[in-house]
C-alpha cells in the first residue's frame, strides 16, 4: 500500500511539473503585462459609478450594473478602453515562483530570470516615503475614498519585502538585504496607527488612510517581526505586537475575520482574505511562539475548512457577503489555499487533502490550452479564460512551486 501511494505521488508531482513547464512558456511568449481584473473598474466611469454606489446603492445599481455584465459575458471588450500594465504584487509572485524552482532544481536560468524581475520591480517603486513601497498602477474606487496609483499599500509591499528576502537568503548579495531593509522602514515609518487601547493598534491600508483592515495589520506585523528578527530594531517589535493584538481581538467567536472592523460597507468574510491573514499568523507564530496566536491560527482554519471549502473540498469564495457576488469559484481562492495549506499540513490533519485536491482540480480543470490559468468560473457557469497576471496567474505558479518545493 506505501509503495502505491509513493508511486501515485510521483506520478502526481509529475502532472504539476508538466503544468508549470506549460505555463513557463506562456509567461515566456505573454510576458510580465496584462489586462486586469480591476480594468472596467479603473476607467472615468468605472470609479464614478462605484463612488455613487458606495454612497447610494439604489442610485448606483442602474450604474455599476453595466460593469457586471460586462464583466461576466464580454470580459475581452476591455480591450478596447484600457491597456496592459505590469503589477508589482505579480512580479513579487514571480520572483519567489522562480527562485522556489531554482532551490528545487539548482537550474541557473530560473535564478538569473528572477533577478531580471528584480530590476523591473525596484524601477516600479513608489518614491517620497521612508523606503521602497509599491502599489497599484490604477486608481482605486473604495469604500473610503479615491486612491490613485501613486499611494503605496501594505498588502502589496509586503510580497516584495518577502521576494526580496528571498533573493538576498539565496544570492547573499547585501543589496537584496539593503532594499529589504528600505523597504522595512517604509512599513516601520509610514503607515497610521489608530491607537484601540494600550496594548492593541491598528495599522492603516495605506499612508493616506484610518482603516481597521485586518489582512493588512496581518501583512504588516509579519514584515516587522521579520525586521526585529533581521534587523534587530526594538520599535519594530513593540507595533508588531500592538498589531498582532488587534487582529486577535478582531477575530470573531466562530473563527472568521471580517474584512474590515469599523466599515460595515467591507464587513464582509471571504476566502483569500482569509488566507492572507492566517498565511502572515503562521509567519509571525514560527517566531513568536504564542499560544494565543496557536489558537487563533487553529480556529481560524477550522472554519476555513467548515466554511469556506464546500462539500467536494472545492473553495467558495464567501461566507459572508456584503454586497453583490457573481463569482462561484475564484482562482485566487485555489492558489491561496494551496499556499495556506503547505504551511499548516504538519498541524492539521486535513490541510495535506485539501491541498491536493485544488491542485489536482487546479491542474485537470483550470488550465487554458496555452497554458495560462482559468482567472474564474461565475455563477452562469461562465468562465473568464483572460489570463490575469495581478489576479491570480501570479499567485496560482507561486502556489505550484511551493508545492513542489514542499
Amino acid at each position: 500500500m506505501e509503495v502505491k501511494k509513493e508511486t501515485n505521488i510521483k506520478i502526481y508531482h509529475q502532472e504539476v511539473n508538466q503544468s508549470i513547464e506549460k505555463f513557463i512558456h506562456w509567461l515566456r511568449k505573454n510576458g510580465y503585462y496584462s489586462y486586469d481584473q480591476y480594468d472596467f473598474w479603473g476607467t472615468a466611469y468605472g470609479i464614478k459609478a462605484k463612488e455613487i454606489y458606495y454612497k447610494n446603492k439604489v442610485a448606483g445599481i442602474p450604474l455599476v450594473s453595466p460593469v457586471f455584465v460586462s464583466e461576466i459575458f464580454f470580459p475581452s471588450v476591455r480591450k478596447v478602453f484600457v491597456s496592459k500594465k505590469r503589477f508589482p504584487i505579480a512580479d513579487a509572485h514571480f520572483i519567489m515562483a522562480f527562485l522556489n524552482l531554482y532551490e528545487v532544481t539548482s537550474n541557473q536560468e530560473y535564478l538569473e530570470e528572477a533577478k531580471k524581475i528584480a530590476v523591473e520591480l525596484l524601477k516600479s517603486s513608489v518614491s517620497g516615503f521612508s523606503g521602497n513601497s509599491w502599489g497599484y498602477p490604477f486608481d482605486w474606487m473604495t469604500t473610503r475614498g479615491l486612491w490613485t496609483s501613486g499611494i503605496p499599500l501594505i498588502t502589496t509591499t509586503g510580497y516584495c519585502f518577502e521576494a526580496f528576502l528571498q533573493l538576498y537568503n539565496i544570492t547573499y548579495d547585501k543589496k537584496y538585504l539593503d532594499t529589504a531593509y528600505s523597504i522595512f522602514l517604509f512599513t516601520l515609518n509610514d503607515l497610521t496607527d489608530t491607537q484601540i487601547d494600550k496594548d492593541t493598534a491598528a495599522c492603516s491600508y495605506s499612508p493616506i488612510d484610518n482603516s481597521q483592515i485586518v489582512n493588512a495589520n496581518a501583512y504588516r506585523a509579519s514584515v516587522l517581526i521579520e525586521g526585529f528578527i533581521r534587523f534587530n530594531n526594538e520599535e519594530a517589535y513593540k507595533k508588531a505586537t500592538l498589531n498582532i493584538n488587534f487582529i486577535l481581538k478582531s477575530q470573531n467567536a466562530d473563527g472568521s475575520w471580517k474584512y474590515a472592523v469599523n466599515d460595515e460597507r467591507d464587513n464582509f468574510v471571504d476566502n483569500f482574505h482569509t488566507c492572507f491573514v492566517l498565511k502572515n499568523l503562521i509567519k509571525i507564530n514560527k517566531f513568536k511562539k504564542d499560544e494565543r496566536i496557536s489558537e487563533a491560527i487553529k480556529k481560524g482554519y477550522d472554519f476555513y475548512k467548515s466554511n469556506l471549502i464546500d462539500s467536494t473540498g472545492r473553495p467558495l469564495p464567501f461566507a459572508k457577503l456584503s454586497r453583490l457576488n457573481i463569482v462561484k469559484r475564484e482562482l485566487y481562492d485555489y492558489a491561496e489555499g494551496i499556499s495556506l495549506g503547505l504551511l499548516l499540513k504538519e498541524q492539521d490533519a486535513e490541510a495535506g487533502d485539501i491541498v491536493n485536491k485544488m491542485v489536482k482540480d487546479l491542474v485537470e480543470k483550470y488550465q487554458n490550452k496555452n497554458g495560462s490559468y482559468i482567472t474564474r468560473v461565475n455563477n452562469f457557469n461562465i468562465k473568464n479564460k483572460i489570463p490575469y497576471l495581478r489576479w491570480p496567474q501570479a499567485q496560482l505558479f507561486f502556489a505550484l512551486t511551493n508545492y513542489l518545493k514542499s
